[in-house]
């Protein structure tokens, strides 16, 4: 039954059986408040729009006649010799009745007499309905006129706990809590325990219903009829229909336990959905998501308003614990073994899908061990093959380093704080015939749009290095010759240093940074970022070729020292801020007023120090690109960062050497910010280290002990074979790209858990795409897209005038850099022959980081 006039003829007999029920004064009445104030607005989905204020004024009327109509009825049927409980029940699943036959015939699912429908759950249902029936009648009239108000409260207050579970889980309520409570009430004779169970049974009866395929109106009229008859039951009646609807709901213990794991998950989490429209509410479907943790199966359980259903390896059903939590949530086993059994598993887990399930899977075929989104296995495409169940796409964000995790080797038991924000976003439903690699991709781009979440929600650069300082304050930070630098003194100094900067310049300025490798070099770079300005890395040039640096790249300032300069024969301008003198006259007062700043706060810290505003897009670096000076926004290394850091193990205590120049982006990001959001210590010293970066040419000056070692390639340098034999298994290569704010690509360690075995690199490859990062193969090179994309280029016209900026870069970006995927989706480099045609050239600081002609 649909449209309109249907709609509002069912919503009127509603409210009249429901004023009815009320208007007699029972006990138990006081539950027909859910139908007589529920708004259905079923009918607005097929009432045209210009129609709806004059159909909302009809609907008014006829709710309004109902309702006298109900409260006129009711002094009539009031004089029928039968106790009014009786009569009120009887009305009041009348209207429970008119409302669930609207609502499922408003969903276009037409009630119909089968077999079926009265054996199994539908069976066992009708027989609870009638034993609910039968002991509120039987308790009902055996009250005192006194007790009837209290109880009608307690009901209503009691019955909206059961309708708020269901509408968060998805599933119906539990009857278990509310058929104990009228159990013990009926017992003890207690009317307002049993009221309490009462109202919370009739809402969960209602919800269970609302999802079997079985004739409401048959149930309620046969279920009303059955009630009457506790007009003239026994006394014990009310107790023994209270015990038998209390063992009928032990049933429903897998319900109960799921509940439980359910509500713990909430308590841990703090959830965020997003696309939820994009899975339907019944009916068959495929969830595919990314695989974080040990516990993702039941986290999606908690994420979703349905029932999922996952497909787990037979493997795990061998513990007798695990195999009891599967089964808990009715998990379908896939078989491991022959090449048979696994075809016929996925031929039974087949057909339980086409019976309507919402079933879930996760396609990378184990837990991500090394951070990356592993390649997705093709063994969905048996399950959907031929079909037209929809394939749901699915990513799961703020899991990495939370409890059973993986990270550096090893299982995460670390217990992390309480309401912890993780999201999924449900992508747009892919047809049956989908392929792996398209999966892939479609889950990439939702891992992107996490990735752009995070980076909203997060501090700008400025202050996430202040809090990874406040939170490693005693460690160190840089080993320079013997000389060692907390990372307390580093952010006290360089808060010092960037009010000094901004005391002496009057606006945003492009900073050049020129200091041999050391802790003033480090100071300068931090201090640039918090004082707001934009800085870039000065080589060794000298005389004639830093002036045309300088002048090319519109650096309006310079840092630098006295001793250095003169060494290279630069002159001293105005516009030249000698850092050593500047430190050295820092007091002991500033140096206690900034520490104290920034235990109070690093925000607090911050605003000391920089005059103009800043925001996640605004500059922080110019680094060289084949295409000209590529500018560096805060979000994008911020967010480089956060992406390199789920693969690569720089925490603190780890041992970072950076040999490559922080020009280049992946100096800058690895070598420099990374480890300093992080902790970890950096080193100039030729010492052994945790993670060495180098250049390929520099390959030969790797220390033999350094753990792992990770090569800066790109199109034009890349390690020779002889080389990376000569590394082994330390040799690490990344694919440096400026536009992609440090690394296009990112090898990580191999990880070896209980003898499986996941690694992040593979030979001929430079490794994974990092998290947050899309790319798409075009035919003169990529298209990426991602929070950590370069912001804008500088243009270079040295000879018409003043360097000029261009456009900002909204959303794709193309690079012609020759990239793709590999089948199981690597970077590698386009395999051609024909040469590099850029005209721009890489404006390193020196000629012989370039490959020899």
């Amino acid at each position: 039954m649909q449209g309109v006039r249907q709609q509002i003829i069912l919503e009127f007999f509603e409210k009249l059986f429901a004023a009815i029920a009320l208007s007699l004064g029972s006990a138990i009445s006081g539950v027909a408040l859910y139908s007589l104030f529920s708004r259905r607005t079923v009918w607005r989905n097929y009432t045209p729009r210009g129609a709806q204020a004059q159909t909302a004024a009809a609907r008014e009327v006829a709710l309004f006649v109902a309702l006298a109509l109900g409260v006129l009825i009711a002094k009539a049927v009031g004089q029928i010799p039968f106790d009014r409980i009786v009569v009120s029940v009887f009305f009041l699943i009348l209207s429970f009745g008119a409302l669930l036959f609207g609502e499922r015939s408003a969903m276009a699912i037409v009630p119909s007499f089968a077999a079926s429908e009265w054996q199994g759950p539908a069976g066992r249902n009708l027989f609870g309905w009638a034993l609910l029936a039968l002991g509120l009648v039987a308790e009902g009239r055996q009250l005192p006129e006194a007790m009837i108000l209290p109880c009608l409260i307690v009901s209503i207050g009691s019955s909206y706990l059961p309708t708020l579970i269901a509408g968060r889980k998805g599933e119906p309520g539990l009857l278990i809590p509310g058929t104990s409570l009228f159990f013990l009430g009926s017992l003890l004779g207690q009317p307002l325990l049993l009221a309490v169970g009462a109202g919370w049974m009739v809402p969960t009866a209602v919800q269970i219903t609302l999802n079997l395929k079985a004739s409401f109106a048959t149930r309620a009229l046969l279920a009303s009829i059955v009630g009457a008859t506790g007009f003239w039951a026994p006394p014990i009646a009310g107790p023994v229909a209270a015990g038998l609807l209390f063992l009928l709901s032990l049933e429903m213990w897998p319900l109960s336990l799921r509940l439980l794991v359910m509500t713990f998950l909430r308590t841990f989490y703090r959830f965020r959905i997003y696309g939820k429209r994009n899975y339907s509410s019944d009916g068959a479907a495929l969830l595919l998501s990314n695989h974080i943790t040990l516990v993702d199966g039941f986290l999606l359980g908690a994420f979703t308003q349905r029932m999922v259903r996952f497909l787990v390896y037979d493997a795990f059903y061998k513990n007798p614990v695990t195999s009891f939590l599967l089964s808990l949530f009715r998990t379908i086993p896939i078989s491991q073994g022959a090449r048979r059994d696994v075809v016929e598993s996925l031929k039974k887990a087949r057909a339980v899908i086409e019976e309507g399930h919402f079933a879930g899977i996760f396609p990378e075929g184990g837990i991500s061990r090394s951070g990356h989104l592993h390649p997705f296995q093709k063994g969905f495409t048996r399950i959907v093959a031929g079909t037209e169940i929809p394939v749901i796409p699915a990513y799961m964000n703020g899991l990495w380093g939370t409890l059973l995790s993986f990270s550096e080797q090893k299982v995460n038991f670390c217990i992390p704080r309480f309401f912890r924000a993780v999201e999924i976003e449900y992508g747009a439903p892919l047809p049956a015939k989908v392929s792996a690699a398209e999966l892939w991709r479609t889950v990439k781009s939702l891992e992107v749009n996490a990735a752009f979440r995070d980076s909203e929600r997060a501090a700008i650069l400025p202050l996430a290095f202040l809090e990874a300082a406040g939170r490693n304050e005693g460690k160190t930070a840089l080993i320079s010759n013997g000389q060692i630098l907390s990372y307390g003194e580093l952010a006290s100094t360089a808060l010092l240093f960037a009010r000094y900067l901004n005391r002496r310049l009057r606006r945003k300025k492009r900073i050049g940074v020129y200091l041999p490798n050391g802790p003033e070099k480090m100071i300068a770079h931090v201090a640039i970022a918090l004082a707001g300005h934009v800085g870039m890395e000065i080589g060794e040039l000298r005389g004639a070729d830093f002036d045309s640096f300088v002048s090319t790249h519109g650096l309006g300032s310079i840092i630098s020292s006295q001793s250095w300069m003169e060494q290279h024969g630069v002159a001293k301008t105005e516009n030249t801020f000698w850092i050593g003198r500047a430190i050295k006259h820092f007091g002991h007062r500033d140096r206690a007023r900034t520490w104290i700043y920034r235990m109070l706060a690093p925000r607090l810290a911050w605003r000391q120090v920089c005059t103009f505003p800043m925001r996640k897009e605004s500059a922080v670096a110019i680094v060289a690109s084949r295409r000209g000076p590529a500018v560096l926004s805060q979000r994008g290394i911020w967010s480089a960062a956060q992406g390199a850091r789920r693969v690569l193990w720089f925490k603190p205590g780890v041992i970072v050497h950076n040999r490559v120049s922080l020009q280049r982006s992946a100096g800058l990001l690895l070598g420099f910010w990374m480890p300093l959001l992080n902790g970890a210590t950096l080193t100039i010293d030729d010492r052994a280290a945790d993670f060495e970066i180098i250049d390929p040419q520099q390959a030969r000056e790797v220390h033999p002990h350094s753990k792992h070692v990770l090569v800066a390639e790109d199109e034009l340098r890349s390690t020779p074979e002889e080389v990376v034999a000569s590394l082994a298994h330390r040799y690490l290569p990344v694919f440096e790209l400026p536009e992609a704010s440090g690394v296009l690509a990112l090898s990580s360690p191999e990880v070896d858990f209980a003898g499986e075995k996941q690694s992040g690199i593979k030979e001929g490859t430079q490794g994974y795409l990092p998290f947050g990062l899309e790319m798409i193969e075009t035919e003169k090179g990529i298209r990426l897209r991602g929070p950590a994309r370069v912001l804008r280029y500088l243009d270079q016209e040295p000879n018409d005038g003043p360097t000029k900026t261009q456009t900002r870069i909204e959303d794709w970006i193309e690079v012609e850099v020759p990239a793709v995927f590999t089948d199981q989706f690597f970077v590698t480099r386009k395999s051609t022959s024909e040469p590099s045609t850029s005209s721009t050239p890489l404006l390193h600081q020196t000629i012989s980081s370039l490959p020899d002609e």
